[in-house]
């Protein structure tokens, strides 16, 4: 042991780990003991303790250290580095302990929530099924047919929409496979997809590939669900429209129209009807840059478009309908019928009691009247050599408003090919 009391104001003693007395020698360490300075336990009472019995007033060392012992009253604390460096880091606070079993107890109690909510979920579509038919088209149970395999037929559903025969698609597609396959010489004609060709073996209707849908049906499926319920009224409706024994076919695109969900009422199948018999199967359904069929159900009818039509049915007809033109090279360089401005259908109807049937203007004057007119709706440029003519026969007319009216042809000219172009 040897003293520490070369440092200033310091009651500490330094020991030197002693040698092992015991018979079997320790083995030889590679590094050195490290000093353990040993400090005195304060006083609590407010007395001075036993290591400061006899110690000076003034400078409180002790008068002798000979008899003390060094474990009396004395606390060891090992230094770093030379005796005097820094004491080591106190460790860091201890984590809180979690209960870990208290939130394995919460997620167990949302996961049987779930299942619960899921199983509980009432599915209407299952309770109204009344037949799952399997690949040989037996009745089966719900769980003999694989999910991705469950579809129902579109034109089998109820007057409410119920679906109540659920198919396994691999029967379905051997119905389809079989239909389309000649008997001689078994040779396969694929079908159009919305050709409704085949019959359904329980309900006797007829449907189409895309009348084949997945069961239970998504919301899109529910939106084509309703759109088919309201078509169910709308497609009689289509066998009374009037047209021509040549144009029949013009019925089964506006069906195809109803079934897609373009056409949702009568109110536009009687609109489509007016359109058909004002400007004829030609520009409503094939011809170029008009197809008015396909331009209605896309939204570039107006309202004065429509007025139009029904104000001046033979000025339309005149202007628009290729039977009656007998010129399809005209029906090319005319304006659309859904471009022309409001402004301009109201100055075209003004001359429907001039060119109607029943007017009591002579023909040659309807037919000049007609002429005048169609140079209004045409694309091209009119040369000069027509102007000059045109104004000399408007010049000649004895109608005073006719003459004025029929005068302005060539500035509505200008504005409804601005207008269209």
């Amino acid at each position: 042991m040897r003293s520490a009391g070369n440092n200033n104001n310091n009651n500490s003693v330094v020991i030197e780990t002693p040698n092992s007395t015991a018979r079997t020698p320790r083995p030889r360490r590679t590094q050195s003991v490290t000093p353990v300075r040993l400090f005195p336990i304060p006083s609590t009472s407010g007395r001075p303790g036993r290591y400061d019995e006899g110690s000076s007033s003034t400078t409180g060392r002790p008068r002798t250290r000979l008899g003390m012992s060094p474990t009396n009253n004395l606390r060891p604390r090992r230094l770093n580095f030379n005796n005097n460096g820094p004491g080591p880091s106190s460790p860091p606070r201890k984590p809180r302990k979690i209960d870990v079993s208290k939130y394995e107890k919460m997620l167990k109690n949302m996961n049987t929530n779930n299942k619960n909510n899921k199983n509980n979920k009432p599915n209407n579509e299952n309770k109204n099924v009344v037949a799952w038919l399997n690949k040989g088209m037996g009745n089966s149970k719900k769980i003999n047919i694989p999910k991705n395999k469950r579809v129902f037929i579109l034109t089998d559903i109820t007057n409410n929409g119920k679906i109540k025969h659920v198919w396994d698609r691999r029967f379905l597609n051997g119905l389809i496979e079989s239909e389309e396959t000649l008997i001689v010489s078994r040779r396969r004609e694929v079908r159009k997809n919305n050709d409704r060709s085949f019959t359904s073996p329980l309900t006797r209707i007829k449907f189409s590939k895309n009348d084949i849908k997945a069961y239970p049906p998504t919301n899109a499926t529910k939106n084509i669900i309703r759109v088919h319920i309201s078509s169910r009224d709308l497609e009689p409706e289509v066998n009374k429209m009037k047209v021509k024994n040549n144009d029949k076919n013009i019925l089964e695109n506006i069906r195809i129209g109803i079934r897609a969900g373009k056409i949702t009422n009568k109110k536009q199948l009687q609109e489509l009807e007016i359109i058909y018999q004002s400007t004829g199967s030609a520009m409503f359904m094939s011809l170029p840059r008009h197809k008015y069929y396909k331009a209605y159900v896309e939204g570039k009818f107006e309202p004065h478009h429509i007025k139009f039509m029904k104000d001046a049915p033979t000025v339309v007809s005149e202007l628009y309908d290729l039977s009656i033109t007998k010129n399809a090279r005209m029906g090319n360089k005319t304006i659309p019928l859904y471009k022309l401005s409001s402004e301009t259908t109201k100055y075209l109807s003004q001359f429907e009691k001039y060119v109607r049937s029943k007017s009591k203007v002579e023909l040659d004057i309807k037919i000049f009247i007609i002429h005048t007119l169609r140079k209004v709706v045409f694309y091209d440029v009119i040369n000069d050599n027509i102007k000059n003519y045109t104004k000399k026969e408007i010049s000649t007319l004895e109608n005073k408003n006719l003459r004025n009216q029929l005068g302005q042809y060539y500035e509505w000219h200008k504005l409804a090919k601005n207008a269209a172009s």
